[in-house]
């Protein structure tokens, strides 16, 4: 990994935080789009955690609807926002074994 891959990685990452803020104040296309941004990893996520591709298709709602409800109020994410996401994950995913 270069400099520069870092410094790439850190700006998507404050811009998927700043997606979050924004939804927070009830900005619905932010949250969109932060959800078209994050779906396909989390949904990775998911699927190497269960091994079942329509497991990991309904764990995957549930996971985008806590994080729009938790979101609501705060002035930002409680850690970066994809960390937040995959940690969400591993707890669905986990406590559906």
């Amino acid at each position: 990994m270069t400099l520069t891959d870092t410094a790439t990685r850190a700006s998507r990452e404050q811009d998927l935080d700043a997606l979050l803020v924004r939804a927070a104040s009830g900005d619905c296309d932010a949250f969109v789009e932060f959800y078209d941004a994050t779906s396909p990893r989390i949904y990775a996520v998911l699927l190497s955690l269960t091994g079942i591709a329509t497991r990991a298709d309904a764990l995957l709602e549930g996971i985008y609807v806590e994080a729009w409800e938790r979101m609501r109020g705060r002035s930002a994410p409680p850690c970066p926002g994809m960390e937040w996401m995959s940690a969400i994950a591993h707890r669905h995913a986990t406590a559906q074994r």
